[in-house]
């Protein structure tokens, strides 16, 4: 029987990094028993030979109850927790019959038991369980001395036997030790290793997304640019409405991949918050007027509340996330309003030392959100229900942005609302009023036809044939003619022979990158080719690519697609400077 017993003490060799903390406490609680059916047979050859069978039964008893424990664990595992606390019990009163015992007392038996208890209670049951019974075990040798009572009967085994029955016990509490350490550490090492690789894998799903960002982007950006180019010089109204819609479908596309990718960096901790001067009052009416189309496509007020003690301020902080959340807000309040209003506010809580406590709202008489639905509408890629998604349509990504977002500036978004009855978006910020800066005055119409950039020369770095196509009907627009290039050698080839005013770099080309290009060119010994105004078109959107854009001295970013406008003024502030 004891041949079948040992086979189930864990192997030191094995390997333990997958074994689980209920597989660790299940071997430890066979070994232990199967050490019992060895000290018991040793017990039983003593009460045999030495003392005519006197204390065979307790032999006897412990073999047979360890052998069974062992088999019912077999069959049912899940009962463990209750076999350790029974075995644990059995050897406290073991431990307290052996040290009140006047053949035996506080012997090194009795104390390598009270060490089995302490492993057994703090590997199998816990360290609540594992400090309740070792205080029982420790406490029978503090008691010992106080209380009067003893035991009689236990006949002590001799020497060579007595050894023996320590051998064992040594043996099982080191074997203990090695194996719930292995297990521990081994457990611990492989959860380093899945660390890692959920590492790697979030970095490989981070560039994979930012590949995706700009193969998608970069023929988003033509499509964007010639529709708005089509829509501004077309006078036929049927034309205009499809070309309309053609973009606005676009602009949606693109709106879908920013919000993923807004998701992977804040999941990826890597988005940061920028701390620039804004004018909070411009910031407002201009998103309000910017939703103005929206909302009078159904027919719905739009209304700006904005508190006296912000206008004419300049505050301090991310214009740009501050800005995306408010869309974000507003264009829900109006996408899931039938009928009524939406109303964005702003309003001063509080204001100390410059800091302006503001409550931002935004409120609509839309559906409403039931009690259940608020708990899941701020999760990623859910939405209130079934029938919201069918009939309003979008990803769910909206709000969950907003969240995390909010949360970055230090607040929380929180909401009223009841089913039918509209809701209520509100979360307050903490921000820094600062000196409102003079503006530079630059005399120019939006997308310029009356200003005149025929004087500027401009050389394009792109090698993406639709984009080409699309920047040089622009140009055509602008009186400027620029001369291309279609990857980074040809850039250098070209301003050797000729001296540019700008560069519009594209960072993604072959042969020579947007910066190593850039790199090169800062370099030349000629100060003034070595100095020209870089402007990255990039429609890569990686924190890298950024950071590197500062880094190796380009003086302007621009992510595709960009708003015709947004390089229009740069184009013309570099006409300006150049006249001076």
């Amino acid at each position: 029987m004891a041949s079948k017993i040992s086979w189930r003490i864990p192997s030191l060799n094995a390997s333990v990094t997958e074994t689980s903390l209920f597989q660790a406490q299940l071997k430890l609680f066979y070994l232990m028993l199967g050490a019992n059916v060895y000290k018991g047979l040793i017990y039983l050859f003593d009460a045999v030979a030495n003392h005519q069978g006197d204390g065979s039964n307790r032999a006897i008893r412990l073999m047979v109850t360890s052998i069974i424990i062992i088999f019912v664990l077999r069959r049912f595992p899940k009962i463990l927790t209750w076999g350790i606390h029974y075995a644990v019990i059995a050897t406290i009163l073991h431990v307290y019959y052996r040290v009140f015992n006047t053949a035996v007392g506080t012997d090194v038996v009795a104390l390598q038991a009270i060490f089995m208890i302490i492993i057994s209670a703090f590997y199998g049951l816990g360290k609540k369980w594992g400090t309740i019974y070792s205080i029982i075990a420790f406490a029978s040798l503090i008691l010992y001395h106080h209380i009067p009572y003893r035991f009689v009967g236990l006949q002590p085994l001799p020497e060579n036997l007595n050894d023996a029955y320590i051998v064992i016990n040594c043996i099982v509490i080191v074997m203990a030790h090695i194996y719930f350490h292995a297990v521990i550490f081994g457990n611990l090492n492989n959860s380093k290793l899945q660390s890692e690789k959920m590492s790697q894998l979030a970095q490989t799903k981070s560039d994979f997304l930012s590949t995706m960002s700009h193969e998608l982007r970069t023929p988003l950006n033509s499509v964007i640019g010639i529709a708005s180019l089509l829509i501004s010089d077309n006078t036929n109204t049927q034309q205009k409405e499809q070309l309309d819609v053609l973009k606005f479908s676009a602009e949606g596309l693109l709106s879908l991949i920013n919000d993923i990718l807004d998701i992977n960096k804040i999941e990826s901790g890597k988005l940061e918050l920028e701390n620039a001067a804004f004018d909070l009052e411009r910031l407002l009416k201009g998103i309000t007027a910017a939703m103005q189309f929206k909302a009078e496509e159904k027919v719905l007020q739009l209304n700006l509340e904005i508190d006296d003690q912000i206008k004419e301020k300049m505050f301090l902080g991310d214009v740009s996330r501050l800005s995306q959340v408010l869309y974000n807000l507003v264009g829900n309040a109006i996408k899931f309003t039938e009928k009524g209003q939406v109303k964005l506010s702003a309003k001063v809580l509080s204001i100390e030392n410059g800091d302006h406590s503001i409550r931002f709202e935004v409120e609509d008489s839309g559906i409403g959100i039931s009690t259940e639905q608020q708990d899941i509408i701020f999760e990623p890629f859910l939405q209130a229900t079934a029938n919201t998604n069918r009939k309003f349509g979008g990803t769910g990504l909206g709000l969950s942005i907003v969240k995390q977002l909010v949360v970055k500036f230090g607040s929380q978004i929180k909401m009223r609302s009841e089913l039918g009855k509209g809701a209520v978006f509100y979360f307050d910020l903490l921000i820094k009023e600062t000196v409102k800066e003079k503006q530079e005055s630059i005399n120019t119409t939006k997308n310029g036809e009356e200003t005149d950039l025929s004087q500027l020369n401009v050389l394009l770095a792109e090698d993406n044939m639709m984009n080409i196509f699309f920047m040089k009907q622009l140009f055509k627009k602008w009186n400027i003619t620029a001369d291309i290039a279609e990857n980074g050698e040809e850039v250098l080839q070209l301003i050797k022979k000729k001296d540019y005013d700008v560069i519009l770099m594209d960072m993604h080309m072959p042969v020579l990158d947007g910066i190593e290009t850039t790199k090169i060119i800062r370099a030349l010994k000629d100060s003034s080719k070595a100095n020209t105004y870089i402007i990255a078109l990039t429609a890569s959107v990686s924190d890298n690519i950024i950071k590197q854009t500062k880094d190796y001295g380009i003086n302007d970013y621009l992510s595709k697609p960009f708003p015709l406008d947004d390089l229009f003024q740069r184009l013309v502030k570099r006409q300006q400077i150049k006249s001076l």
